[in-house]
């Protein structure tokens, strides 16, 4: 699969992107089902998809930011719905990660923070 290029996806309607979104989810999905298996070959096909899915997510992005038709922003509901979950779970992975790097579980890593102050102002 040669990939997709930006300049292509850029001439293409809305409702043609979100199908070829779908598509290029379907065959990530059936990539990785094969690497699991231990039937695909070719991994990079995995990278080249992730890649496809994230041009036609800037595209979509980029009619959605520059206001370039409302049927785009509508069309493309779905992708920034999945954008919105996305960013929350990355701030979720990110405290998390804070938490295992100081060693202390999420809520006593929030709580030491907190009840530091107080102990400070007291001495």
């Amino acid at each position: 699969m040669k990939g997709l290029a930006a300049k292509d996806l850029r001439g293409n309607e809305p409702a043609e992107l979100t199908r070829t979104l779908r598509k290029l989810q379907e065959d990530l999905f059936k990539f990785r089902l094969k690497q699991t298996t231990n039937q695909l070959e070719n991994v990079a096909v995995i990278r080249n998809a992730r890649r496809d899915i994230a041009r036609v997510n800037t595209v979509l992005a980029e009619r959605g930011r520059n206001g370039g038709a409302v049927n785009a922003a509508a069309s493309a509901g779905e992708s920034k719905t999945s954008a919105g979950t996305a960013q929350v779970s990355q701030a979720t992975s990110a405290a998390t990660s804070a938490a295992k790097a100081s060693g202390k579980p999420k809520a006593a890593a929030k709580k030491s923070t907190r009840s530091a102050a107080p102990a400070a102002k007291e001495k």
